[in-house]
């Protein structure tokens, strides 16, 4: 059992304020998206005061959650530095609103499929990026069960191996399946800098462009941190057929505390046919 990391910290320890919280998110953002059958989310993972409203937003666009027996990938950076260069998680996730299981014959068949992936849970085990996933997750869909992948290395390369192997684990297995990339995008910098960085990039993953993505986030010293889940979560949903990448919500720190002059920027994009 993987236990919470996080919990007090990015976001309430206590499990009536946290469903609130969540709800409360999911409720608004619901007012303002359209709900369609999503192959991949991209959702931030900061503090719930600060990202959690943005992230409710790729949450609350999917109809996937009223299936049956669906599974979420959720792809996060590293922050730690510890563990694989692609950690992929065989243990159950817990948070103060209950238990996540780990669909394992799904990651057991994306180990199989990926040149790089491997079972570690040493990168997941202080990591926050997949973890501050699961109260949204766990609100919106009690019942799905989940794959977390830490990503060490980031690049194209890993990406493209990644989305992949993703796509290979999930046509074999025949899952029903939605892919949750975590990241947040350009930090400390003014909101006005952080947009003029950071909107290019996201034209290229609206573009369905992974490759130019990624070539601008080295270009232009994007400080996403999760970049490469984003591309991998691309590159798989191009694979899966998607034919549209919508910016749900950008926005940044600053909208919460009202500085605006060093911020870190959160995006809310949604993939599908």
């Amino acid at each position: 059992m993987r236990e919470p990391s996080v919990a007090g910290m990015f976001y309430s320890a206590s499990e009536a304020s946290l469903k609130s919280e969540v709800n409360a998110y999911l409720e608004k953002a619901a007012k303002e998206v359209k709900q369609k059958q999503r192959l991949a989310i991209v959702c931030p993972h900061a503090g719930y005061v600060y990202s959690g409203q943005a992230a409710a937003y790729s949450f609350a666009c999917c109809s996937n959650w009223k299936e049956k027996e669906v599974t979420a990938i959720i792809i996060g950076p590293n922050h730690t530095g510890i563990g694989a260069p692609m950690s992929v998680s065989f243990d159950d996730w817990k948070t103060p609103l209950g238990i996540s299981r780990c669909n394992t014959g799904l990651a057991g068949e994306i180990i199989n499929s990926s040149k790089i992936a491997e079972n570690d849970e040493l990168a997941h085990l202080r990591e926050h990026s997949c973890e501050v996933q699961l109260p949204f997750l766990q609100a919106i869909c009690p019942t799905a069960k989940i794959v977390c992948i830490c990503m060490g290395m980031q690049g194209i390369s890993y990406a493209q191996d990644l989305g992949k192997a993703v796509f290979d684990a999930i046509k074999k297995q025949k899952e029903n399946v939605i892919v949750i990339a975590s990241s947040d995008f350009t930090h400390y910098e003014t909101a006005e800098a952080a947009k003029a960085k950071d909107m290019p990039a996201i034209n290229q993953l609206v573009g369905l462009d992974e490759k130019g993505f990624e070539e601008i986030i080295q270009k232009k010293s994007i400080t996403a941190c999760g970049h490469s889940p984003i591309a991998a979560a691309l590159y798989y949903s191009k694979l899966a057929g998607a034919k549209k990448c919508e910016l749900l919500k950008y926005t940044n720190s600053g909208e919460t505390t009202g500085d605006y002059s060093s911020v870190v920027a959160y995006a809310a994009l949604a993939m599908n046919k």
